[in-house]
């Protein structure tokens, strides 16, 4: 007998309908989530299903010895997640053994300026209680130099562990600041005022990224955000205008290290690190000068020695002479000085009520 065409798509409709039935069909998939190297059930490791073309969608949540059980098609991606451990990923089957490999890394704390995660170190400010004359705010300035108290406007600090793209911090510290005068100079000319809060310039980074996307300025090498009223001597008059300055080199500005005929300075039986985007240079005097990561000679050899830079500060002398440490056998040395101070990243000499303790 002819199918007619009416039954033949019906046909076809319902063993259709069988074979989606049949290829969407759940299965249940139970399993342990364990800690790679010590075999320890890592308790509350989410359990997701991942998909490519839609968010991830969290089934479940392993119990007090690491198990769980999703309901999920056959062969569903298994996404893993743990604080502190890298993702895992499985497909879905009976009995799944799922071993996590630590991977978090821990930094501290996480520091929010202004609604942006700035680049800031300093976890001392866990270790000094808040309390007498030491305050927040003063911890604060102590982590980003270009800061006053008066440009705060609030701190929060938050002790707990807080985990943002697979690292861990221990801690949030979120800082909102004031508006504030900027004197921009770029290049060593003058190219007026701005107004911005001061956080916006503050951390390692910020005030490169700042000249670079914000002000829109051509090939910048390095850039430094300056408080005018912790400089000592104001080369110019019209820094006085401003409550901050922001300091701008490009690439056409300064000569580098090697046209300069300067060499790295020698620590560690090596080039000098680089820290705090600064790393020390010698002429053949073996006077100390500071030159940026990418090699421009920023501060010109002129010190007896000098300190890395830390948290836009660097310890620096005029004089003095180098001991041996006793016991080293001529390997390790320090310097003698009584005429300590410090500078600033561009070589300014800052006024402190005491410059040899800080």
């Amino acid at each position: 007998m002819k199918l007619t065409d009416t039954k033949y798509v019906i046909i076809c409709g319902l063993m259709l309908f069988v074979c989606i039935s049949i290829y969407a069909r759940n299965v249940s998939v139970s399993g342990r989530v364990v800690d790679k190297y010590n075999g320890e059930p890592l308790i509350g490791a989410c359990v997701y299903a991942a998909y490519t073309d839609k968010k991830d969608s969290l089934m479940a949540v392993t119990d007090t010895v690491g198990l769980f059980t999703v309901s999920v098609p056959e062969n569903q991606l298994l996404r893993f997640q743990y604080m502190g451990y890298k993702d895992t990923f499985a497909l879905a089957k009976s009995n799944l053994l799922i071993e996590m490999e630590d991977g978090g890394e821990w930094k501290n704390p996480l520091w929010i300026i202004d609604s942006v995660i700035a680049d800031v170190n300093y976890p001392d400010i866990w270790y000094q209680s808040p309390f007498g004359d030491i305050t927040l705010e003063s911890l604060v300035c102590e982590a980003m130099p270009v800061l006053r108290e008066d440009d705060i406007e609030k701190v929060h600090l938050i002790d707990s562990t807080i985990c943002f793209g697979n690292i861990l911090y221990t801690g949030l510290c979120r800082v909102d600041t004031k508006p504030t005068t900027v004197q921009v100079i770029v290049d060593g000319e003058n190219c007026g005022i701005i107004t911005e809060r001061a956080g916006r310039l503050a951390g390692e980074t910020a005030a490169i990224k700042y000249a670079s996307n914000i002000l829109r300025i051509d090939s910048v090498v390095d850039a430094v955000a300056i408080d005018t009223k912790k400089l000592l001597l104001i080369p110019t008059e019209y820094y006085k205008k401003a409550e901050k300055m922001l300091v701008v080199t490009t690439d056409h500005h300064y000569p580098s290290v090697a046209e300069s005929g300067f060499l790295p300075y020698q620590y560690d039986n090596g080039d000098d690190y680089v820290s705090d985007g600064r790393y020390r240079i010698v002429d053949s005097d073996g006077r100390i000068g500071y030159a940026t990561a990418n090699n421009a000679v920023i501060i010109p050899p002129r010190f007896a020695f000098g300190f890395p830079f830390h948290n836009g500060l660097a310890r620096v002398t005029n004089s003095g002479h180098l001991e041996t440490v006793i016991g080293s056998d001529g390997e390790y040395h320090y310097w003698v000085s009584n005429s300590w101070y410090w500078i600033d990243k561009m070589g300014n000499r800052l006024g402190m009520e005491d410059e040899t303790e800080r």
